[in-house]
Order: C-alpha cells, then structure tokens, then sequence
C-alpha cells in the first residue's frame, strides 16, 4: 500500500479517535474514579498506537531469570527513557499508564494534551528553573500514591544512536522517596529492521509534519527495553544519570539482534 492510501484508510480512523476521546473528556471522565481514568488513557494510547500503525513490542532486557513487564515494575516507580518522538508518551503509556513530566506545550495540543493531561502529568516550561521545585513536589506526590512517574532526563529528543546526557535535577524526586528508577529504552524500527525513521520528533519539525508522515509509514515498531529496577536512595543524582544512561544504552544494543 502507497502512503497515500495507507494515510487516506488511517486519518479518518485518527479523526474519530480525537472525537471518542473529546466525548470521552466531556461525558465519561467525570465520573470514573482514577483507576478508570487509567484503563481509558491506556486503551486510548492502545488504538492510536495501533491507527498510526506502530506496533508496540515490549522487550525484557533485565534479569533473564526473573522477566518482568513494564505493567509489573512501574507502579509506585519512577520510569526513565530515552526520548525519540511524540509517540513516545503513548508507547509507554499502552503499557503502563503514567503520569509524564512534559513540555508545557503539550498541554496545547487538541484532545491529546488534554487525555495526556488526565493522566496527572506534570508540566514544565524548558528553560525555567523556577519552577523546578514545584515540579520536583508532584512528583514525589504521584510516586507516594503509587502511581508511576514518567520522565525523559535527554530534554529533548534524539534519534540516536548516542543518548545525550541525562539531566539529573529531576531524578532528585525518586532519590527523596526512595523510589526505584526503572530505566527504560525506546528505538523505532521497520520489521526489515532499519530505522522508522518516520517517527523521529526532531529539530524544526512540526507535530503535523510528524503525525503525516507516520502515518504514510510502512511497518513502523516501536521497541520498548524494560531493564531491572534501580535504587535511589542515598545515590548522588548526577552519577544516578549517568549510571540510567548507561544502562538504557547496553540494553537496548542487547536487544539489537533480537527479531521480529
């Protein structure tokens, strides 16, 4: 199929997709008790992923004796991946609804912001660190109630394959509660095995100009490397960073041989 035909089959389904989950928003939400709100934002992120033609698939690259899924780990947890796309919040969260800490310009986008909001995501305007404190407070906040915590320490996207140094002003957070930091490694892929280069979020590119062009793709993957949880506390956040990185690094080359 051309993309052409594969965005003339996929954007009507996306558009009525936005508008369940604008009736959804305004009709259902209200009244369902979190761990609804959970099973809606998940089930969401599930239909888009599988509309935009992204399969998912979750690979273990922990303790080969001990397997765990992302769903098992995450609660209570603070997750931590690498950041490529726009499609990344949605990948994890088909997996394990979290609440992300984002970019507040997300906020603004149609529908999506607003079931991203839902999850209790925690906005942060880039470049204002002012506002760190407050962020760093709803955090340990969500991570308290057991809910998990998403964060992207890269700041930015990156297609790889080197990751750019993680940030570890917000990883202070799982260090005051003791939290356990699941890393996590996010690589897009066609099932040839080349890059989805598709999916790339980067440099000037507009979030319309993404959404085209993912849907126009052929067999786009998204592979996402669940490795074991680490410790926090008592740990320097700096070198905590480092070690994250590190680890989403050697995982996701682990899994760079494994097959579709």
């Amino acid at each position: 199929m051309i993309p052409a035909l594969r965005r003339a089959a996929r954007l009507p389904l996306l558009t009525l997709l936005l508008v369940a989950g604008l009736v959804g928003l305004a009709l259902v939400q209200p009244w369902l008790p979190q761990q609804g709100r959970r099973v809606l934002i998940r089930g969401w992120s599930c239909l888009l992923m599988l509309i935009c033609g992204v399969k998912v698939q979750e690979t273990w690259a922990g303790d080969p004796t001990q397997p765990r899924t992302l769903a098992e780990l995450a609660p209570g947890r603070l997750l931590v991946a690498n950041h490529v796309s726009w499609l990344d919040i949605f990948a994890i969260n088909s997996l394990a609804t979290s609440a992300f800490v984002a970019k507040a310009e997300i906020k603004r986008w149609p529908v999506i912001g607003w079931l991203v909001s839902l999850a209790g995501t925690v906005y942060i305007a880039r470049g204002n660190r002012r506002a760190v404190p407050d962020v760093l407070r709803q955090m340990r906040e969500r991570l308290r109630t057991g809910f998990p915590v998403a964060l992207f320490p890269e700041g930015t996207t990156n297609a790889g394959p080197e990751l750019k140094p993680f940030h570890g002003n917000l990883l202070q957070a799982a260090i005051d509660e003791e939290a356990e930091i699941v890393p996590v490694g996010l690589k897009y892929l066609h099932t040839d095995g080349t890059p989805g280069v598709e999916a790339y979020y980067l440099d000037e590119t507009t979030f319309m100009q993404s959404l085209w062009a993912v849907v126009g793709a052929k067999g786009l993957v998204v592979r996402v490397v669940v490795l074991d949880a680490v410790p926090s506390g008592g740990r320097e956040r700096r070198e905590l960073g480092e070690d994250l990185r590190g680890a989403i690094f050697d995982g996701m080359a682990t899994c760079s041989e494994i097959c579709f």
